[in-house]
């Protein structure tokens, strides 16, 4: 899809508008930090319960698999609280989530997350942006069957990006950005953040960002 299919500005709804945003499993299964805790909290749960009661390793597992559950549900609770309900306002060019309320201009960072489904030959995106200390929003760009966002999302998602200061991040000890693709694993610049609303790389695509 090329920029000029999308809506233009006044094809865009008045008043608060709500974001999609990703499903709690696409954004579960794109942040890479998650599956690591879920992975080690419980068995570390479980293997220092054995011990402490010297109990049979196999009640270790058991432990380890019972304390998933919870922390499943913790992660998934802490996700909602990063990334609460977004909405946005054309007409006053601002974006809320939760209490918190910034002008689209103060949006400046951006990341894509990405997760490629090999045997089923898929890639997931999720895109999330926000405001330095402020407001963020989560939204799914392409989903585990392939699915994107309707024409009407996709032209919402555009004019935030348009309106948005959305950068890639600096070091001072790399003042040119030469080396932020390195540095930042998966944020974008906003030529490439309105890229990847526009046309979600699938698959077959070169990867835009690298992965942590």
């Amino acid at each position: 899809m090329s920029e000029t299919t999308s809506p233009p500005s006044a094809a865009l709804p008045s008043g608060w508008l709500r974001l999609d945003r990703a499903g709690w499993w696409g954004a579960f299964a794109v942040t890479p930090m998650n599956g690591i805790v879920l992975g080690i909290v419980p068995i570390n749960l479980g293997s220092t319960f054995s011990h402490m009661l010297n109990v049979s390793p196999w009640w270790g597992f058991l432990i380890a698999l019972g304390s998933a559950i919870p922390v499943l549900l913790v992660l998934y609770l802490v996700q909602r609280l990063r990334y609460p309900q977004a909405w946005v306002n054309f007409d006053t060019g601002e974006m809320r989530a939760g209490r918190r309320v910034v002008p689209l201009a103060d949006i400046t960072w951006a990341r894509l997350d990405l997760f490629d489904r090999k045997r089923s030959h898929t890639r997931m995106l999720t895109l999330r942006f926000g405001a330095e200390g402020g407001p963020r929003a989560s939204v799914r760009l392409r989903g585990r069957t392939g699915q994107t966002p309707s024409a009407a999302v996709t032209g919402v998602l555009a004019q935030i990006v348009r309106r948005s200061s959305i950068a890639v991040p600096q070091t001072p000890n790399d003042p040119s950005g030469r080396f932020a693709r390195f540095n930042f694993p998966g944020a974008l610049g906003r030529d490439d953040a309105l890229e990847v609303v526009l046309t979600p790389p699938t698959i077959d695509d070169p990867p835009p960002v690298l992965t942590a």
